[in-house]
C-alpha cells in the first residue's frame, strides 16, 4: 500500500506545532516534526547558482529521509502503538490490532516550518503528497518569535549558525541573511529583533503565496491554506477541514485535541511599543495586506 505523504508548513509560531499535535490522533498515521529534513535544505535549495543535478538529489534525499524513517521499525513498533494510545491519540481498536500484527501506517504527516521558504520543493519532491499552509498576522508571528526564541539578535547576526539563516552575506562586522533583498543591508541591520522577524515572516509568506497561487498547483487540490484566527476561533469547523484535506476522518480524539485551541496570542503585538509596530508595518504591509491583516 503507497503511504500518502502530507506536509504542514508555516513560518515558526504559526500554529504548526499546534497542528502536528493535533493530528497525531488520526487514524493509521504518524506525525513526525523537523527531524527528517536539515533545515538548512529549505534555505540552500533558494540559491539560485545550485546546481540542477544537485537540487534534484537533495529532492530526492528528502523523501528518501522519510522512507528510510517508515522502514526503520519505529511508526509500526508496539512501543509507538502504546505511547500514542496511553497519550490518547489512538483508539483501543487501533492499539489491539497492533499488538497482534504490525502497526498499519497509511500516511505521514511531516511538519517543518522552515518550508516556508521552498514550498515548491516540499510539492515536487514528494510525489502526490498534499500540503497545508498555516499563516497567523505577522505582527503576532514576529513578537512571539522574538518572546520565544529571542532570534534575529545582534549577537546571533555575527556567524550564520541559526535556523532563521544558516546562508547570509558578511556586511560589517555581521551577517545579513540570505532572504533579504540585496541594498537593503544596512536598513534590516538597523531594525529591532521584532522588525527583523516580520521581514523573515514577509519572505516565507511571499514565497508561500506566489507559489499556492499559482493556477496549476490551485488545480491540483494538493494544497491547502489556514489562517491560523480562523482555526483557533473554530477549531472544529475548521479541524474537520484539515483532517479531509489530509484524507481522513474526524473522531473522538481529534476533537478533543483540536478544542484544546486558544485565542489568547491574538493581538499580543499590541503590548509592543507604538513606532516598532508602525515600522514593521511599513516593512511588511504588502504581506499584511494580503492575507487581510491591515
Amino acid at each position: 500500500m503507497a503511504i500518502q505523504y502530507n506536509v504542514i508548513l508555516g513560518c515558526p509560531r504559526s500554529g504548526t506545532t499546534f497542528l502536528i499535535q493535533a493530528l497525531n490522533a488520526l487514524s493509521n498515521s504518524e506525525c513526525v516534526s523537523s527531524i527528517l529534513l536539515p533545515v538548512t535544505i529549505p534555505h540552500i535549495v533558494n540559491d539560485n547558482l545550485l546546481d540542477t543535478s544537485i537540487y534534484n538529489s537533495i529532492s530526492f534525499g528528502f523523501e528518501a529521509s522519510l522512507i528510510n524513517y517508515l522502514d526503520s521499525g519505529i511508526p509500526g513498533s508496539r512501543f509507538r502503538a502504546f505511547h500514542k494510545w496511553i497519550i490518547g491519540c489512538m483508539s483501543i481498536q487501533e492499539f489491539a490490532q497492533s499488538l497482534g500484527h504490525k502497526r498499519v501506517v497509511q500516511r505521514i504527516v511531516y511538519k517543518e516550518p522552515f518550508l516556508s521558504f521552498a514550498p515548491e520543493f516540499a510539492y515536487h519532491s514528494l510525489p502526490n503528497c498534499r500540503i497545508l499552509h498555516i499563516y497567523r498576522d505577522g505582527r503576532d508571528c514576529a513578537d512571539s518569535l522574538v518572546r520565544t526564541y529571542n532570534i534575529l539578535t545582534d549577537e546571533k547576526l555575527i556567524d550564520l549558525r541559526t535556523s532563521e539563516m544558516p546562508l547570509g552575506r558578511k556586511y560589517g562586522n555581521r551577517y545579513v541573511p540570505w532572504w533579504v533583498e540585496n541594498g537593503r543591508e544596512e536598513e534590516f541591520l538597523e531594525c529591532t529583533p521584532y522588525v527583523r522577524a516580520i521581514w523573515m515572516w514577509k519572505e516565507m509568506v511571499s514565497h508561500c503565496h506566489k507559489f499556492f497561487s499559482l493556477p496549476d498547483v490551485i488545480a491540483s487540490g494538493r494544497t491547502m491554506v489556514l489562517k491560523y484566527e480562523d482555526l483557533v476561533n473554530h477549531p472544529l469547523k475548521y479541524g474537520q477541514s484539515v483532517v479531509e484535506h489530509f484524507g481522513s476522518q474526524m473522531n473522538t480524539r481529534l476533537q478533543k485535541r483540536f478544542n484544546q485551541a486558544r485565542t489568547s496570542s491574538i493581538g499580543s503585538y499590541k503590548r509592543r511599543d507604538s513606532q516598532e509596530i508602525e515600522l514593521a508595518e511599513k516593512i511588511a504591509h504588502k504581506e499584511l495586506e494580503i492575507y487581510g491583516y491591515i
